[in-house]
């Protein structure tokens, strides 16, 4: 017991005894976590047990509130997430006024976690439940629903955790004493979600951020995990910070999972980082995918899309006399209408011909409302689509032959480059996305956000593209004088998508 001093040595009431004891507690979090906080353990006789810190687990607590962002990398099944809970029912039990916002992948899971911040309030002296107050309790109390948890104090303002489900805008209205993102590395839109929840604790006095996850290759987290500078404390947790576990253990799960065993249970950042499988265009390096010529002598220029309303992807590709390609520029923006996404890449493609412009088959479904296919609505907006195969084994196949290094050795070039500077997204993407887990003759559809840009570099490649005719010395075409009235009736938008059509005549 802690001695009591201060009181006049009368008695203390419970109320008393429990501030001491709060009082206490908000300068020594590994005491309170220690003393008050009861999680479930499923292979105990009994499901509530008290929560035993592993020394790999206090490591981690200290470390956690030494720092204000921390990114925590993990082996599977470690009990961390009821770690970070207990420390977030610590600031909201040990102090008033606090807010704590939580985000994981789904909705079900978000409730998850409020449950489990239930249970450690639950089965806590500290704190009574609305509904379960005892006889006499004058204390804080808590009440609970399925996505947040409220605590009331008789003497200052309440405290509230609340839980969402990964989606754009999830947090961005808020303002947090702590941030909890569990398994980031697999939640959705997971760049656009910390662009709009960081502010919720950038406070110069304030505010703690905790993103915890197993490893998920070509994933922000891992992104940000591997940044040697953006500012992030990096906790690495492996399989054997849990003392049950030994070598037994080890080999025996290691035969059931085979080759996922380095990615669920890694000892080593590295292995970790090696997940099985691996990216899906090892090949493309800088000194073989990068250059900084653009194509000479007679070219044909290709534009190939990926549409959707989360993003408008967009790559131009130049193909000369030797059928060799070259992405001169990309465009990549989320949120766009099909018009404003035709008058984006008709703006960029002011003065070229475009000789095809190359979409996915999913732009021809109709719809059910009007039974017009986007590829209709684009066309409506001049831009002409062409349709490209649709089997993702295919285009895969395909990009694999256009970014396959040939040539001497020492000396070997892709038969389809990037200028340099030019493409900076797609170069990434290509680098990063990784092959399916379970048919690693495609790339990965997750995490999605390194998709866009690769889907729609899919359709030219897998697009039977022509080269450029050594032979032509005019890129302007004959007009009829119907194709001139045409031009001079059209608007806008119409006269751009004849001139996609038609090509430049070579008299106005």
């Amino acid at each position: 017991m802690i001695p009591v001093s201060g009181f006049g040595g009368g008695f203390l009431t419970p109320n008393e005894l429990r501030q001491y004891e709060i009082d206490y507690c908000r300068d020594h979090i590994l005491y309170y976590i220690k003393t008050y906080t009861h999680i479930e353990d499923k292979d105990a006789p009994e499901l509530i047990q008290p929560f035993n810190l592993w020394p790999a687990q206090e490591e981690v607590v200290e470390s956690l509130m030494s720092h204000r962002l921390n990114i925590l990398l993990k082996a599977r099944q470690l009990g961390f997430t009821w770690l970070v809970l207990a420390i977030a029912s610590w600031l909201l039990r040990c102090w008033t006024g606090r807010t704590v916002i939580m985000l994981s992948r789904t909705e079900d899971e978000a409730v998850e976690l409020i449950r489990r911040l239930g249970v450690i309030l639950r089965n806590m002296p500290l704190i009574a439940e609305v509904g379960n107050i005892p006889a006499g309790w004058d204390g804080p109390t808590f009440r609970q629903t399925a996505l947040k948890l409220e605590i009331y104090f008789p003497d200052g303002p309440m405290s509230v955790a609340k839980a969402f489900a990964s989606s754009p805008g999830a947090v961005r209205s808020f303002t947090a004493d702590l941030l909890i993102f569990d398994e980031w590395a697999f939640q959705q839109w997971a760049k656009e979600i910390w662009t709009s929840a960081f502010p919720a604790i950038n406070r110069p006095t304030g505010g703690r951020f905790f993103g915890i996850s197993t490893i998920e290759r070509g994933s922000l987290f891992e992104e940000i995990f591997t940044d040697p500078d953006n500012g992030f404390n990096k906790i690495f947790i492996p399989w054997y910070a849990d003392p049950r576990r030994d070598e037994a253990w080890y080999e025996s799960t290691k035969r059931a999972l085979g080759d996922m065993m380095t990615q669920e249970y890694p000892a080593t950042i590295e292995e970790a980082l090696e997940v099985p499988g691996g990216a899906f265009f090892p090949e493309v390096r800088a000194k073989t995918h990068l250059t900084t010529k653009f194509p000479e002598g007679n070219i044909r220029r290709y534009a190939c899309i990926d549409y959707g309303f989360d993003m408008f992807s967009c790559h131009w590709v130049a193909v000369d006399e030797y059928g060799k390609g070259v992405v001169y520029r990309e465009y990549d923006r989320p949120d766009l209408t099909i018009p404003q996404a035709c008058d984006a890449a008709l703006s960029l493609s002011e003065g070229e011909y475009i000789e095809a412009w190359l979409a996915p088959p999913d732009l021809w479904s109709r719809n059910h409302v009007d039974g017009k296919s986007r590829a209709i609505v684009f066309q409506d907006n001049g831009l002409p689509l062409v349709k490209t195969l649709n089997r993702l084994e295919d285009g895969c196949a395909a990009m694999k032959e256009w970014l396959r290094p040939v040539g001497k050795e020492g000396e070997e070039k892709a038969c389809l480059q990037i200028m340099e500077g030019a493409a900076p997204n797609l170069y990434r993407c290509l680098q990063k996305i990784q092959k399916d887990k379970k048919r690693p003759n495609i790339y990965a559809k997750e995490p999605h956000e390194l998709t866009h840009d690769v889907d729609s570099l899919r359709c030219f490649c897998v697009y039977w593209t022509a080269p450029a005719n050594p032979d032509k010395k005019k890129t302007k075409k004959k007009w009829t004088s119907d194709m001139y009235e045409d031009y001079r009736n059209a608007n806008e938008a119409d006269k751009r998508m004849l001139l996609q059509k038609y090509g430049e005549p070579e008299t106005w």
